[in-house]
């Protein structure tokens, strides 16, 4: 190992430790003021549905006005990648069912990925899906769903969004060069991240950022892509 990969090694580590307690604190946890504590004073938040919050205090407010009104929500993570200093997850958001029953599922994913800026703290958080997608919320809120039902942590998809990715991938330059052919028309690449067999690539043009998950095997064939963007953003924030 060179000291160049001994050095990527080391930051993937510290950045595995500090997700588990990025989790701990929010997804598990759901303690946000705890969590947004985890973020940098010069952190930026970007929430390609909603805008884009400054700093660890503004962060804080946010998610607590966007929290009261579904305050009974949980989470559970499909699947997650790690490499240097960034993650990127598919995370779902579930609502309990107000009858009780659970017969109609209330809940919606979205991809997350974060910048790790050392000692367990963030300086980056980006989130992308459709707005079609949260759909499930209002329709919760006609079912009768409110903030004050008690929570329920057990709640996972009935499907889940993704295939289980080939346990062996063909190697970075493969899986980066896959991501580029995936790339939007007039779209610049901002960054990605590579584990295994599975790359996610940000690519931005002047209207919206996109990314782009891809899914290769050993011989380096695509097996799975997908697009996630918000169709209605006017107005890229990183431009």
């Amino acid at each position: 190992m060179t000291g160049a990969d001994a050095a990527a090694a080391a930051a993937t580590a510290a950045t595995r430790e500090g997700f588990e307690t990025f989790l701990d604190r929010g997804a598990r946890g759901r303690d946000w003021p705890a969590w947004a504590a985890l973020f940098t004073d010069d952190a930026v938040y970007t929430e390609h549905c909603l805008g884009q919050f400054h700093g660890s205090a503004a962060i804080e407010t946010w998610i607590l006005s966007a929290m009261e009104p579904v305050a009974c929500m949980t989470f559970s993570v499909e699947w997650c990648i790690i490499e240097s200093d960034r993650v990127a997850f598919w995370i779902w958001n579930h609502l309990p069912a107000p009858d009780g029953r659970g017969e109609t599922e209330y809940c919606f994913p979205n991809l997350t990925i974060l910048s790790h800026a050392g000692v367990g703290m963030w300086s980056a958080e980006e989130d992308f899906y459709e707005p079609t997608w949260t759909a499930c919320v209002i329709d919760w809120f006609r079912a009768g769903g409110s903030a004050s039902m008690p929570a329920d942590t057990t709640l996972l998809p009935l499907t889940k969004s993704h295939p289980t990715p080939p346990s062996t991938g063909p190697g970075r330059f493969a899986v980066a060069g896959a991501l580029a052919t995936l790339a939007p028309v007039g779209s610049t690449l901002r960054h990605d991240v590579v584990e295994g067999a599975v790359g996610i690539g940000v690519f931005d043009t002047n209207e919206r950022s996109y990314a782009v998950i891809v899914h290769l095997d050993a011989s380096g064939s695509v097996v799975f892509s997908e697009v996630v963007a918000n169709p209605e953003e006017t107005t890229n924030p990183f431009r």
